[in-house]
């Protein structure tokens, strides 16, 4: 190969590299350009708040414990927090320790989503696990010794030990706890029970400051309520509440400066708010998060409010001391006890500290008065007592004593606990208006009401949850699973028979059809009678119908009619006893009542083919003025005791574990008896049935 030929193949490989290794032209074509100047995608910023608003709202609710309307301004925040995010809220009343022992009742079905604690059972509450982890969005302007490092838990507010004095009764103001000493407040000083009343500790702990101790030394407080006690000042035999303040039974009380305030304007006496000059306590009422709330975000919102600056004025308004540093309106801060009042102020150095000196405290008490003298700490109802005592009344609605022995409830509970009772009785349809119509200002505070009306009671939420202790031994079928509602009793349909008229006694629904009963048997109207439409039901049970199927009791009703032998007279207490009702269709415990009262040759049958039983349900009311008077009262229904008051009025307490006396069921028909009786499980569907058989009976009946 010459020279030539292999320069001419050099130049021929450079030309086709040159293109390759040329300098980028300065321009893209018009596509490319267009496409290149299109911006990056962007990812939008989450928005929590805006989330957890929206998740809140779809929950639709936000169930609280021991946060009701009327401490620290409570109402006024439900409200604010109602308004801003479109959720309704639900309280109960209660103490810490009720929580503490709902908490642990409900891990299974959880019903409360957040909770105000006082500082002294945070113990428990963190033991337990019971709190949910949220540090709410003012958290890090909390001071440290208001929250818990983990974020379980945080302090919105405190109130400190003060004196509460009626000026009328009172012409020298006492100042500092030796002053309470004085000869002229002899029988004047009012306090609680330290073994069950946060109040009252508080109290000998502050004592305890003024005469040199403290949580490391309790015993100069335990010293000065001895003192105090045995001089005659300390008033022995009256609780400590608005009632005893407004009737001028305690001239001057212990309480927490907030709770005096609150109780001056609740009454409108001239009540004067002391700080003692010589020490105070600071208590701290902390508020969490269920930690298996059914309404976390709801939860969350409400917690966030509590700690806002707005939240935080409001408790103001309701004469707490906000936990934050923020500034209050004029008008509010001119309502509070000036700050240099409180320079000797003591908060609990830690919950460890502030939890031996309660203990101390407690057993120091058990060891001057005697554990005997009060309730036993170790009762989980004596916060519950506590707590209702101060209330002093209980309304209820269709309760009467001459109804399921509900007198022989009544004495109990008035003998046990020296509350007022006052009923008014009333149908069932009566108490389901009037808790309608007084739902914005609640009057009853417990009520007694037929199975098939537990969905309206749901519907239209008128309970308010509580799981008494026996919660557990309540059938299913008889309760409400979130605790609105549980039956405390049952009765059956029965015959009740004249002997002296009826010979040959029926014992079943067919007997009732013979010709020999024509013109014998006596019921109510199904249309006006709950217990009347309960019969229909029951020959629909017999004839293989049930709350889903009523029609077959309608039908044997309709052949009964056709014989002659339905009466058409109400079968009366004065019917039966003038003989107008040889054979009556009604409840066993009626007739059982009847046969006792009357001394009459009658017998109850439970008719051998078939019945249906009643369940009576009972609920403390949503916004009862009294609740924690009303889940007492639910502690007697349950209890062994208010179970066996129950069958003392011929109805069958639900808790089948329960041995009653052998004299008591020798006066019921035989126990085998009642295996034929069925229970209605589906209450919806009872209602319905209710409303056919009244449709039904004007078909067959007339009228």
């Amino acid at each position: 190969m010459n020279i030539k030929t292999i320069l001419f193949g050099l130049l021929i490989i450079m030309m086709v590299m040159m293109p390759s290794c040329a300098t980028p032209p300065t321009s893209l074509p018009a596509a490319e350009t267009a496409a290149s100047a299109q911006p990056e995608a962007t990812v939008e910023p989450v928005n929590e708040q805006a989330q957890m608003e929206k998740a809140a709202k779809e929950e639709g609710e936000l169930i609280s414990y021991g946060m009701s309307d009327d401490w620290v301004n409570l109402g006024n925040i439900w409200k604010a927090i109602e308004d801003k995010y479109q959720i309704v809220h639900t309280d109960t009343d209660m103490t810490s320790a009720e929580q503490i022992t709902r908490l642990m009742a409900e891990k299974n079905a959880p019903v409360m989503d957040m909770a105000d604690i006082g500082y002294d059972f945070l113990g428990p509450l963190l033991e337990n696990n019971l709190a949910m982890t949220y540090k709410n969005a003012s958290y890090d302007t909390i001071p440290d010794q208001f929250k818990d490092p983990d974020g379980r838990w945080a302090s919105a507010y405190w109130g400190a030990i003060s004196f509460l004095v009626n000026t009328d009764l009172v012409d020298n103001l006492p100042k500092t706890w030796d002053d309470l000493l004085k000869p002229e407040y002899k029988d004047m000083v009012c306090s609680r029970d330290p073994r069950v009343s946060t109040y009252a500790t508080a109290s000998v702990l502050a004592a305890a400051y003024a005469h040199g101790g403290g949580e490391d030394n309790v015993q100069p407080g335990l010293d000065f309520f001895k003192e105090l006690r045995e001089s005659g000042n300390l008033r022995e035999g009256v609780v400590l509440n608005v009632a005893a303040v407004q009737k001028g039974e305690c001239p001057i009380s212990m309480v927490y400066d907030f709770d005096g305030f609150a109780k001056r304007d609740a009454t409108g006496l001239p009540l004067e708010v002391i700080i003692p000059s010589d020490s105070t306590v600071g208590m701290i009422f902390a508020q969490y998060i269920n930690e298996l709330a059914p309404h976390p975000n709801a939860a969350k919102l409400g917690i966030d409010f509590l700690y806002s600056d707005e939240g935080q004025v409001k408790l103001a308004e309701g004469y707490a001391h906000p936990t934050r540093d923020v500034t209050l309106p004029d008008e509010v801060a001119a309502k509070m006890i000036p700050a240099d009042a409180y320079g000797n102020l003591h908060f609990p150095t830690s919950l460890e500290n502030f939890s031996a000196a309660v203990k101390d405290i407690v057993a120091g008490w058990n060891d001057y008065i005697g554990a005997t003298e009060a309730t036993p700490v170790a009762d989980p109802l004596a916060p519950l007592v506590e707590a209702a005592k101060q209330e002093g009344l209980i309304v209820s609605y269709g309760l009467p004593d001459d109804w399921s022995n509900y007198g022989g409830q009544w004495a109990l509970f008035t003998e046990k606990y020296g509350i007022e009772h006052q009923d008014t009785d009333m149908s069932s349809g009566e108490i389901l208006a009037a808790l309608k119509a007084e739902a914005s200002a609640p009057v009853a505070d417990i009520t007694d009401l037929g199975f098939n009306f537990a969905q309206v009671v749901n519907d239209e939420d008128l309970a308010q949850p509580y799981k008494n202790l026996y919660w557990d031994e309540i059938p299913d079928y008889a309760k409400d699973p979130d605790g609105r509602w549980a039956a405390g009793y049952w009765g059956a349909i029965a015959f009740t028979v004249n002997k002296d008229l009826v010979p040959n006694v029926p014992l079943t629904w067919d007997d009732l059809l013979k010709p020999e009963y024509v013109d014998t048997i006596c019921m109510k109207d199904p249309r006006e009678s709950a217990t009347a439409n309960m019969v229909v039901l029951a020959a629909a049970v017999a004839k293989g119908g049930d709350e889903t199927n009523p029609q077959p009791g309608l039908d044997y009703f309709a052949q009964l009619i056709e014989a002659g032998n339905m009466r058409p007279i109400a079968p009366s207490t004065s019917a039966i006893q003038k003989g107008e009702c040889p054979i009556s269709l009604f409840w066993d415990f009626d007739g059982l009542s009847k046969k006792k009262d009357l001394a009459m040759n009658l017998e109850v049958v439970i008719p051998s083919d078939g019945t249906v039983a009643g369940l009576y349900i009972q609920f403390a009311t949503k916004g009862a003025p009294h609740p924690n008077a009303a889940k007492l009262l639910l502690e007697q229904f349950y209890s062994d005791e208010g179970q066996v008051i129950y069958a003392n009025g011929f109805v069958h307490p639900i808790r089948a574990t329960l041995k009653l006396p052998d004299e008591l069921l020798s006066q019921f028909p035989p126990a085998e008896a009642y295996t034929v009786v069925y229970f209605p499980k589906d209450f919806a569907a009872l209602a319905n049935a209710a409303t056919l058989i009244s449709e039904g009976w004007t078909l067959i009946a007339g009228g």
